[in-house]
């Protein structure tokens, strides 16, 4: 009988044991790897950091028309975190208005890269460019690669390009 009266005690002991119980393991999320190839994400954001120095700069004028060159000098960073930064002076009297004013251009900012259609769209922008000059950092900029050297193409809304940038990697 003795046996009897420990049955219950030894029945709630392994209940709550096992309520107790650890509870099992999330199982890690395999995501595979990163694409590292040529034109992937990776590669584009690994081709843009560091500094560039600005080695041309061609603008439409306001009316429209064809690119004309405008003497100007400039500064493009891209860091690890993705975010962009351009710093640009010019006194040229063919160059934009907004280029022209206060001496500095300048603009920072996330560049979220499309690599579909090689272009790059600036976002949390802080700086002094007005959003609807032909320099705009609102617009769309296309992007292409010949080594060192870097062209950066403002596209407006129709498509037409509005500006050029030619920079070159280093100081």
């Amino acid at each position: 009988m003795g046996r009897w009266k420990t049955l219950p005690a030894a029945l709630v002991t392994v209940v709550v044991a096992g309520a107790c119980a650890a509870p099992a393991k999330p199982r890690p999320i395999t995501v595979g790897k990163v694409e590292t190839g040529a034109g992937s994400l990776e590669a584009v954001r690994r081709q843009l950091q560091g500094t560039w120095t600005l080695v041309s700069l061609e603008t439409a004028p306001a009316g429209g028309g064809a690119l004309a060159p405008v003497t100007a000098r400039g500064t493009l960073v891209y860091d690890d975190y993705g975010n962009l930064t351009i710093e640009a002076t010019t006194t040229d009297p063919a160059a934009p208005a907004a280029a022209r004013q206060g001496g500095l251009m300048s603009f920072k900012g996330r560049a979220v890269i499309d690599t579909a259609a090689s272009e790059l769209k600036l976002m949390d922008l802080t700086g002094n460019v007005d959003p609807n000059a032909v320099l705009s950092p609102e617009r769309r900029r296309r992007y292409a690669f010949t080594g060192d050297i870097l062209t950066l193409s403002s596209v407006d809304a129709a498509g037409n390009v509005t500006a050029s940038a030619t920079w070159r990697k280093g100081p």
